[in-house]
């Protein structure tokens, strides 16, 4: 171990306590997507304490913040992500609490570093990830646009350079008919139900002629009022996944009109709009992907080199990541075993000693990762090169 993975980890163990402190606070008072008010201010009261300035609310959001240390000398401007919404009734099953840790401690112990070698450390705490997705709305302000890079690690039950999401767009489908007694009259209704059975089943043959990675599924939410009545409106509620996002609208065109046909065959109207929930792909800088595995395995630990491969599932990083060179890797809390994020058990790695340990290796990675960039134009072109090529 050379002499700045010492440092490293002398700068992390002085802070800790203080760390450890805050992943535990967040984590026995969990609260939920726009309602992270506590979570919030203890982070804004840390990172004040060592000379952050910090603005909240930000973006429009009331449990978001950004928070900034210029150094002495100018130098790449880097950003650390911190999530910390929790789930309904379980908790931090997502581990979000040790995101924030992760996002926060990072860029206190990268002030030394802006410090010494020049640099601009932002910390920006997005809330909502999991019920909404700040970050997309951030991405669509510029919060983003002037990064560096953007960096974060998500607990897990391995440790990974990174991990592809795939994109994701919500929509309602929504058809209407006439109402009218299914005994009595039923000529004289319009059965919006005839065109949602016949809207599902449209959809169910069009999943013969997608790509391997599209998914497309749904679920009515509104199917008709009582048996006797002809339903006069029904409503549908459908996720479309792809690895690109750039291939969603087509995908959507061709569920839409699979909709229309329905629409028509029955004699109702149809409609569709957006719902909340839409992400972008992550695409992850593979560079700064490599940079950050090779700084975690200087401190010992094994990590995994997906080399890109997109994984079920969807991220507002995704959209962070079309902003700047931008990475999400995972971090082991479980000790190698196979408990999967979103379960009770998975909220205990979240506020365990083993959890928090974890989380502190990852910020000395970090902290290395930072003095790499500020030291080395030639690592942070490579990674804006990148960045450059991708697909838009």
């Amino acid at each position: 171990m050379n002499d700045l993975s010492i440092k490293a980890q002398k700068t992390v163990e002085s802070l800790s306590s203080e760390l450890k402190e805050l992943a535990l606070n967040i984590w026995n008072n969990p609260e939920i997507g726009l309602e992270e008010h506590t979570a919030c201010r203890l982070q804004i009261e840390l990172l004040k304490k060592y000379g952050f300035e910090t603005e909240s609310p930000f973006a429009g959001f009331e449990t978001a913040y950004r928070a900034v240390y210029r150094g002495k000398k100018p130098g790449p401007r880097i950003a650390m992500l911190a999530e910390y919404d929790a789930l309904p009734e379980i908790g931090h099953g997502c581990g979000h609490n040790l995101i924030a840790m992760v996002g926060v401690g990072s860029g206190i112990a990268m002030r030394e570093l802006a410090d010494e070698l020049g640099g601009e450390i932002y910390v920006f705490g997005t809330p909502a990830e999991e019920n909404l997705g700040s970050k997309v709305q951030m991405s669509e302000q510029g919060a983003f646009d002037a990064m560096d890079v953007a960096m974060m690690s998500h607990p897990s039950s391995y440790n990974a350079d990174c991990f592809n999401t795939t994109a994701v767009n919500s929509y309602q489908i929504s058809f209407y008919g006439k109402p009218a007694h299914a005994a009595g009259a039923p000529y004289e209704g319009r059965n919006a139900l005839d065109a949602m059975i016949n809207f599902f089943n449209m959809v169910n043959a069009l999943r013969q002629q997608t790509k391997p990675d599209v998914r497309i599924h749904g679920i009515i939410t509104k199917g008709g009022a009582a048996p006797n009545i002809i339903p006069d409106y029904t409503e549908s509620i459908f996720y479309l996944r792809a690895n690109h996002y750039r291939d969603l609208d087509d995908l959507f065109t061709r569920v839409e009109n699979c909709a229309k046909g329905a629409a028509l065959g029955a004699g109702v109207e149809c409609r569709t709009g957006f719902t909340q929930g839409n992400n972008k792909d992550t695409c992850s800088n593979l560079a700064l992907a490599d940079l950050i595995a090779r700084q975690m395995e200087r401190l010992g630990v094994t990590v995994t080199r997906t080399n890109g491969e997109y994984t079920p599932g969807s991220s507002d990083m995704g959209d962070v990541s079309y902003c700047c060179p931008a990475v999400q890797s995972t971090f082991d809390i479980s000790g190698g075993k196979n408990i999967n994020p979103h379960t009770r058990e998975f909220t205990q790695c979240a506020g365990s000693q083993g959890g928090m340990d974890a989380a502190l290796k990852v910020i000395c990675g970090f902290y290395l990762t930072a003095a790499e960039l500020m030291s080395n134009p030639d690592c942070l072109q490579t990674i804006r090169d990148e960045f450059d090529r991708m697909q838009k």
